[in-house]
């Protein structure tokens, strides 16, 4: 069973050799004519809060409180900007349209730190900026931000993909935090639910507003990047560590936020299937299994991937008053290496899937039914010879292996890719006649 296999194995690698022998070069060359194009949205995890350097971030204070990419607070290492797409080299940060024009790959970064799902197409978001420049001289500015959303209007050309993490900050994440710092369980007595407690029941409670806003987010990104674009959406990791960190956050605080992100992502993955059954390209992408490797990288864990509660202002902390930095609790450098892990697999998932598509499209063409016939035709010589080779190869590994022949998981799978590449009646009947 195995020697036959293995014959149909190889035989399809062959043929699938001698298919893109007989393919004329022009069949494929239009696919590849469009430059990538990929627009990444959506709130400070997206963004690369507490992530510098940010984009613009060298300017003078002056200057950079007028730069949409240093009020975003966009990294230059978000995990956007991580993002590879086979067969385009580097990484998305390497083709921001706003430092190069490339032919090749378009990168639109408009991700923004604190947005809600309003400020997609609703409502523009405020920033406000605050610093004390002397003793005599404050700096007090407001800005607002294009609706994110308005991206799109820049684009020309088809849209490949579109990231987005969206919904912390509808749900609070911020607060959240601040209630697990400011109203530690050590200091409540008494059988009443924690503030913190309160404060879940209350989100859940309203979760059916925040939940139609959310999917109104991705039908309108939709609308905007066309039905033909994949719209990868990044859960969240769990925020703590499950130990808590003394007496600033305790075990059950750690564990009552953790448990509700994770109850946050089932209901976006919920969302998610919804918008696929109803026909909409869209992908999740769980990052909790990530963070959770080898013990757990949240936040005040012993290797943490999310920064702890920075209680001082930091140098491009928007606002330079009064104590807490926007930094907190936001994946650091290694976080967004982590998120970037995720999403790079989902996008090489969907490129292969792709490119099954595409074989399968490009061998309906007339010119290259053609091209089929003809090896069909002939395959009384090729075919025959074909068969001789392989039954060449699994001799010899039958004698390698005293006529046990062994397959690795991967070369198993390569070799089924390669046949499902090839796919069609007319090359399934070549593959068949060649398998013997």
């Amino acid at each position: 069973m195995k020697k036959l296999q293995v014959k149909k194995l190889v035989s399809a690698a062959l043929v699938s050799v001698m298919m893109g022998a007989a393919l004329p070069l022009n069949a494929t060359a239009a696919v590849n004519d469009d430059p990538m194009i990929v627009v990444s949205l959506g709130d400070s995890y997206s963004s690369g809060e507490g992530i510098p350097e940010f984009y613009g971030q060298s300017k003078s204070w002056e200057q950079k409180i007028y730069d949409e990419d240093w009020l975003a607070h966009r990294s230059t290492k978000s995990w956007p900007g991580l993002l590879e797409i086979p067969n385009v080299s580097g990484k998305l940060r390497d083709y921001n349209v706003k430092q190069t024009n490339s032919a090749k790959c378009k990168w639109y970064f408009g991700a923004v730190s604190g947005a809600e799902t309003r400020h997609f197409s609703k409502e523009r978001q405020v920033k406000t900026t605050y610093k004390r420049l002397s003793l005599f001289k404050t700096l007090k500015t407001t800005y607002n931000m294009p609706k994110q959303l308005d991206v799109f209007n820049k684009v020309s050309g088809d849209v490949d993909y579109v990231t987005l993490t969206v919904g912390g900050n509808d749900v609070k994440f911020e607060d959240i935090i601040t209630t697990c710092a400011t109203g530690s369980t050590y200091l409540h007595f008494g059988s009443d639910k924690l503030k913190l407690e309160k404060m879940m029941d209350s989100l859940w409670a309203s979760f059916d507003t925040t939940r139609a806003n959310i999917k109104g987010v991705y039908t309108d990104i939709q609308a905007k990047a066309g039905t033909q674009a994949d719209i990868i959406v990044a859960g969240y990791p769990k925020l703590l560590d499950k130990d808590g960190k003394g007496v600033l956050i305790s075990e059950k605080e750690a564990t009552i936020v953790n448990q509700n992100v994770t109850k946050f992502n089932n209901a976006i993955k919920s969302i998610v299937n919804e918008c696929r059954a109803n026909g909409m390209k869209i992908h999740f992408v769980d990052v909790e299994a990530e963070f959770d490797k080898d013990g757990g990288h949240q936040a005040y864990s012993d290797n943490a991937w999310i920064n702890s509660i920075i209680l001082l202002k930091q140098s491009e902390d928007l606002d330079q008053s009064g104590l807490g930095s926007s930094y907190s609790v936001h994946p650091n450098e290694e976080g967004a290496k982590a998120y970037a892990r995720c999403v790079n697999a989902k996008i090489k998932e969907i490129e292969n899937s792709k490119n099954k598509k595409s074989v399968r499209s490009i061998i309906a063409e007339p010119v290259i039914t053609e091209a089929v016939t003809e090896i069909a035709a002939t395959t009384t010589t090729t075919v025959a010879a074909t068969t001789d080779i392989v039954d060449a190869v699994v001799t010899d590994v039958a004698e390698i292996k005293d006529e046990e022949i062994v397959m690795t998981t991967a070369a198993e799978n390569a070799a089924e890719e390669a046949a499902a590449t090839v796919a069609s009646e007319t090359v399934d009947e070549v593959l068949v006649k060649a398998a013997g």
